[in-house]
């Protein structure tokens, strides 16, 4: 822990096992997920661990960071073979535990990649690059609908509606509650044909009017939210930018050695 304003060192611990997540706050408490699919808190105050709640341990190692998502006093959360879990904050025990993945398909959980899960406080919504999206009840734990997305990429929600993109470019808005997907456009199709396969989706943000998409080579797409179609594409960089970030109305990217801030 880091005092934001002068850089001083507060207190440094030692984990078990590396940590392989993103890092959620809640209150006085902070969690993440270890390589061994163990999610664990600590106390902000001084870094001692709380509690931990094990799940499925395996060989696989996820391909990019596990999501978690805080909701009325629950964390729920993603592990490497793609099992979702919910568990009490305070007394830290399992509430439920839901796999989303088949046995008959477990191998292929080695190269299972998940978006970050998104809540509406009622469901919890994710999809896989194993062209899956799932809606699941925050409080039972079972499926309120599954579709064909394939995309590790975050979905946002906006009223009813769940807007995504998938790996091979395609803009999708399904319907939130039922899971029918609205509408497709495809938003890579400026793109050669012959180029479409090495390009990937690398993260979006929604704006008042347009979608901003950025891609693994370095293209910056705004699409017109209300038609689905690109407006324009901007050429950033040669080789893959984050997602974009907004502060204060600018635009943010980031590429290696550079961050790049757009008006």
């Amino acid at each position: 822990m880091i005092d934001i304003q002068t850089g001083d060192l507060i207190w440094s611990k030692n984990s078990s096992a590396p940590f392989n997540s993103q890092i959620k706050i809640y209150k006085d408490k902070f969690f993440v997920i270890d390589l061994s699919n163990t999610l664990r808190c600590f106390s902000i105050k001084n870094g001692n661990e709380l509690w931990n709640v094990k799940t499925e341990n395996s060989l696989i190692r996820s391909q990019k960071k596990l999501s978690m998502v805080i909701v009325d006093n629950k964390i729920y959360f993603n592990n490497s073979i793609g099992d979702i879990s919910a568990v009490d904050i305070t007394k830290g025990e399992l509430l439920w535990q839901l796999p989303t993945q088949s046995s008959l398909i477990y191998e292929s959980a080695f190269s299972l990649q998940t978006s970050d899960i998104i809540s509406d406080k009622d469901s919890l919504y994710f999809s896989n690059n194993k062209n899956q999206i799932f809606s699941i009840d925050i409080k039972t734990g079972s499926f309120n609908w599954q579709n064909k997305l394939n995309s590790n990429i975050k979905s946002t929600l906006i009223d009813k509606f769940l807007i995504s993109v998938s790996l091979e470019g395609y803009l999708i808005i399904t319907e939130k509650n039922s899971g029918n997907i609205i509408r497709v456009t495809d938003v890579f199709q400026s793109f050669k044909i012959k180029n479409r396969p090495n390009i990937k989706p690398t993260g979006f943000i929604v704006g008042l009017n347009n979608i901003y998409l950025s891609t693994s080579n370095g293209r910056l797409l705004v699409i017109d939210i209300a038609s689905g179609k690109t407006i324009s594409t901007l050429k950033i960089d040669n080789e893959k930018i984050s997602k974009p970030f907004v502060q204060n109305n600018d635009l943010f990217l980031i590429k290696d050695n550079a961050i790049i801030k757009l008006n």
